[in-house]
């Protein structure tokens, strides 16, 4: 038992020690999307009422290699999110959106020549705009504008050399917006953890020059 036991050690050793980094120069070029749908059994008023939120959201970006697993880039997000009624569908919202852009540092930690585990740091301007009702069948559109941060850990796969295949299950970020077009200074903020099988996110990176 105690020489499976050191095997075990030197193989998972050896894999660490064979682990390729991802060398200074190197520039990326991918992003991630995502898709997420949640029901849940609300009392509006009339009844119990299904309210299915569905989310799509799609975040291209670019960056640069400024050392060996350390790479700086600029981010782009767009995101549309839509609730939907089952009692009526003339009362259904239109789309909610968010659009944000901002620079992000990206950190790899490569456990073999294939696989490795990496974090997020980004930080950026949003806007949003969303429907909200005023009242049976009438809707206003909201619109906001601030900043963001969020940290995002993840996993990256790479099938081949210079094709990476990343997944993320959530973030932990902190986010400022302003009502715009209010006749008061109305700002939000909120930070916390958003972690769940819904925030399921894939990405796909291409790597030139590693």
């Amino acid at each position: 038992m105690q020489k499976i036991f050191l095997l075990a050690l030197f193989s998972a050793g050896t894999g660490l020690a064979q682990a390729q980094s991802i060398s200074a120069g190197t520039v990326s070029l991918g992003g991630s999307i995502g898709y997420s749908r949640q029901t849940d059994s609300q009392d509006l008023g009339m009844g119990q009422v299904d309210v299915t939120n569905s989310r799509f959201q799609i975040a291209p970006a670019v960056g640069y290699f400024v050392a060996d697993n350390l790479a700086i880039g600029l981010n782009l997000g767009y995101s549309a999110s839509r609730l939907t009624f089952s009692q009526s569908s003339s009362n259904d919202l239109d789309a909610a959106t968010s659009f944000q852009v901002g620079p992000y540092v990206q950190y790899y930690k490569m456990l073999s020549e294939q696989f490795g585990v990496l974090g997020t740091l980004g930080a950026g301007y949003t806007r949003n705009s969303a429907p909200q009702f005023t009242g049976p069948n009438t809707t206003v559109e909201v619109k906001s504008s601030g900043f963001y941060s969020n940290l995002t850990p993840g996993v990256i796969f790479f099938p081949v050399p210079k094709f990476g295949i990343n997944a993320s299950i959530g973030f932990l970020g902190y986010d400022q917006t302003r009502l715009e077009d209010s006749a008061t200074d109305r700002k939000f903020s909120s930070f916390g953890a958003n972690f769940g099988l819904n925030q399921l996110n894939f990405g796909g990176t291409y790597f030139f020059g590693r």
